[in-house]
Formats: C-alpha cells, structure tokens, sequence
C-alpha cells in the first residue's frame, strides 16, 4: 500500500508545483487597467472634435450623387467645399457608438451637419458614404471647456438610410443637446456643415 501511495504523492506534488509556478493570467483595458475576464467594459474616451467650422466664407452644399465616395467627397473643389471634414477611426479609436454635441460662439445661431459614415479600413484609399442624418443645432448659453464657445441647447435630427435609429436629446433652456448614432463598424465620419450661423465645433465621443 505505501509502495503505490509515493507515486501518488510524487505526482500531485509535482501538479501543485507546476500550479503554482505558472504566471497568473490578467486582462487590461486600453487604459491599461485590470479587468476581469468576461466582464463587459465600456470605453471612456475623451470627446475630440470631429470638425471645426468657421462663419466666414460660403458653406458647402450636400454632397451630390456624384459625390457620395470618400475620394469624391474629398476631392478639392469650388465654393465652401473645403469646410468638408472627414474623422477616420480606424486608426485611432475601436467606437461602436458615437455622440455628437456642438458648442458656438452666438447664441441662437444654427449650425447643420450634414453626417455621412463609410468604411475606409486601414490603407483604403477609397470607399462608398451612406448618408445617417442631419444634426441641425441652435447655440444657447451654457458654457463650455473651450474659451467663448457655448453648447448648443436644441437639436432638430433627421434621420436618413442608416439602419440603426438615433437617439437624441433637445433639453433647451440652456442645457446640452446631443444625438447618438450606433457605427455598426463603419471607420469614417465625413461632415458636411450646410448651414454655419456662427463660429462652431462639432464634438464626438465614443464608447
């Protein structure tokens, strides 16, 4: 019986060794924070802006038929085309959803945007923009982080061929208006401002 016992010890002394010896195992964040595994964390971007739109000069008119590809929509042309802005993700940010808010320099001034997605992948040199919506915002009075810009506080959306619904908020009263789009994995905004009433910043934040 002792005879067959040493094996035995012999083994499992060698199994909680080996235990022991092997390196835990951890998840991190982008952040470089721990996580536990198959726990569901969301990403804490700052917000960035996507587009920054001076008054002065003609804004641009939605894009065209013709238009509607990053290499077209890019290409350099007349009027108040250049105050076209394009945000690529695809190398910086891995974003499911985005949220847009605006900040201005007038009160009760409009800005529209014109809001297209595509999906350029990393080296594309070209791709197809679909048109997700409108955000048409009025400037109000709420102060922002940035010296003389204010939030916008009303938010009228208009959604276009985008097969996932927005989600917005047009508080008024001074507040802060917003409007949420999920990417469904596109990699490109492309920002088409039509109406600049006043000096404006188009924020985006992802998660």
């Amino acid at each position: 019986m002792k005879k067959r016992l040493i094996p035995i010890l012999i083994l499992l002394s060698l199994f909680v060794g080996v235990a022991f010896a092997i390196d835990k195992v951890y998840l991190a964040n982008r952040a470089s924070e721990m996580v536990n595994p198959g726990e569901q964390n969301t990403a804490r971007e700052a917000w960035v802006t996507l587009a920054t739109t001076a008054s002065a000069g003609d804004e641009p008119n939605d894009l065209a038929v013709g238009e509607r590809t990053y290499a077209t929509a890019t290409a350099a042309a007349e009027g108040g085309d250049s105050k076209i802005e394009t945000y690529s993700l695809n190398a910086k940010y891995a974003w499911n959803y985005v949220r847009f808010r605006c900040i201005g320099i007038t009160d009760n001034q409009t800005v529209t945007y014109q809001i297209y997605l595509g999906t350029l992948s990393p080296g594309g040199t070209d791709c197809a923009l679909v048109k997700a919506g409108q955000l048409a915002f009025t400037v109000g009075l709420q102060v922002s982080t940035t010296a003389t810009y204010e939030y916008a506080d009303t938010l009228t959306l208009t959604e276009y061929c985008w097969p996932k619904t927005w989600a917005s908020a047009s508080p008024a009263s001074d507040l802060v208006a917003e409007a949420c789009i999920d990417l469904m994995g596109a990699d490109l905004i492309l920002i088409v401002p039509t109406t600049v009433g006043c000096n404006a910043i188009l924020q985006g934040k992802g998660y």
